[in-house]
């Protein structure tokens, strides 16, 4: 079984540059930057490549508040104005890239948020420690269950919403809103056509899981999903077939 606990972490390093020599007194100069640490804490020390494409540093969204909660400043860091003075103060900078309500193959979310201050004449340096803000799902298949059946199916839905489809043979993996979710598959052998359906919630972020599937037994009357260190045998219902 494959079952993958993924704790990821990001550090979105914010460099302060020298201070130049007409700076305004009681003013600051802040220059972003991301250093990006994806690596995955697992059994099998993988990293988050293997999920998906890594998210440039520029690509990143910080947005900057004052003491009072104001937005002083909101955009890609790849837009950031290095130049751009901010008076004196307590701030807090929030970073993110992707949304949680984008869900999908390659649609990985992360957010953080730190709080520093800012003094004149004088240059900060803040660290946003950065986590993957949604789940990851993936679908594996013994080779007992992909030699029974010819095809098959499976789609994560939520409250009757398609989110994702893993196809036969699909191997990447999908990242949703693990509150909620329904797994249904599709199971066709020789003879006939199969269905299951089972619920899900209160998925972790930040972690990877895998269904895996088995057969039980030659007639194919109910297969084993293993899921989150725990295996399920779960009887399947029959489509009729056309003629």
């Amino acid at each position: 079984m494959k079952h993958l606990k993924t704790i990821m972490s990001v550090l979105v390093l914010l460099a302060a540059v020298s201070c130049t020599k007409h700076q305004t007194a009681g003013n600051g100069l802040v220059s972003f930057d991301l250093l990006n640490n994806l690596q995955v804490e697992d059994v099998t020390r993988s990293k988050v490549s293997d999920y998906t494409a890594l998210p440039s540093a520029g690509n990143f969204t910080i947005t900057i508040l004052d003491a009072g909660s104001a937005t002083v400043w909101s955009g890609k860091v790849s837009a950031w104005d290095a130049a751009t003075q901010l008076p004196a103060g307590n701030y807090s900078v929030k970073a993110n890239y992707g949304s949680l309500e984008e869900e999908g193959f390659d649609k990985p979310y992360f957010y953080g948020s730190q709080t520093f201050a800012v003094q004149g004449g004088q240059t900060t340096n803040v660290s946003i420690p950065v986590s993957l803000g949604n789940t990851i799902v993936m679908v594996d298949c013994s080779d007992e269950f992909k030699n029974y059946y010819k095809d098959y199916s499976f789609t994560v839905s939520r409250d009757g919403a398609d989110i994702v489809t893993f196809a036969k043979g699909e191997t990447d993996a999908a990242f949703v809103d693990g509150y909620k979710l329904t797994l249904e598959g599709t199971l066709t052998s020789e003879t006939k056509t199969q269905s299951f359906t089972k619920d899900y919630s209160s998925l972790s972020e930040a972690t990877a899981y895998t269904f895996y599937f088995d057969v039980t037994n030659v007639g194919g009357a109910t297969i084993t999903v293993s899921f989150n260190d725990t295996v399920e045998t779960v009887n399947l219902g029959d489509y009729e077939l056309n003629d």
